[in-house]
């Protein structure tokens, strides 16, 4: 005579697949913290790359380049300058900077890059060009 009823199989691989899909839910959603944590800060490194590059550009002689500094505030953050390249205008030499920002605990992120155009040493032109 069958019972009416679960045996004890139907309920273990019934636990077995909720457990699973908890499981699958709660990282998923940890990773999604994650991704939204990283966003959240490479807007506001953005930002403040954003006056950074104004305070700098300001300075006399314009950008420096190959430089590291904190950021105010952030003490595990990073900024630098790094030299990528030069590249003409007409007859203006314009000098290529990366300006990065990087967050260095452990394994460095870098949460923005901008490259950054100033100019350099006018070109001279050569007789018939």
């Amino acid at each position: 005579m069958k019972r009416p009823g679960l045996t004890l199989l139907e309920v273990v691989v019934a636990l077995l697949l909720t457990g699973t899909l908890l499981v699958s839910s709660l990282l998923a959603f940890a990773r999604h913290r994650r991704q939204l944590a990283l966003a959240d800060r490479q807007i506001e490194a953005a930002r403040i790359a954003d006056e950074l590059v104004r305070q700098l550009a300001a300075r006399r002689g314009g950008i420096p380049v190959g430089v590291t500094g904190a950021v105010p505030g952030k003490p595990t953050w990073r900024w630098q300058t790094l030299p990528i390249g030069t590249t003409a205008l007409a007859t203006l030499q314009m000098q290529v900077i990366r300006l990065r920002i990087v967050e260095v605990p452990g394994k460095p992120v870098e949460l923005v890059s901008v490259d950054l155009f100033q100019p350099g040493p006018v070109l001279q032109r050569r007789p018939g060009k």
